[in-house]
């Protein structure tokens, strides 16, 4: 487990996540200009995670398309 911190108006945040995960994270707040040492906007942090949720959505979609069309293959 890692911990990765978030300074948001001010306040402290410590989350533990998976080593590879937490990775991830910081990888991914790091492209997009978004640092642990310094505050972060929460307009931004809220763009990126609907950003995510997107990406969420993008895929779960192709899977059940993916489904669908796999499971008129088999008919």
């Amino acid at each position: 487990m890692k911990k990765v911190i978030f300074n948001i108006k001010g306040r402290q945040f410590n989350v533990e996540l998976d080593d590879i995960f937490a990775q991830y994270i910081q990888n991914d707040l790091s492209d997009n200009e978004v640092y642990p040492n310094r505050d972060c906007d929460p307009i931004k942090l809220l763009q990126l995670y609907l950003k995510a949720m997107k990406r969420n959505f993008d895929s779960e979609e192709q899977i059940r398309t993916f489904m669908v069309k796999n499971s008129l293959e088999k008919k």
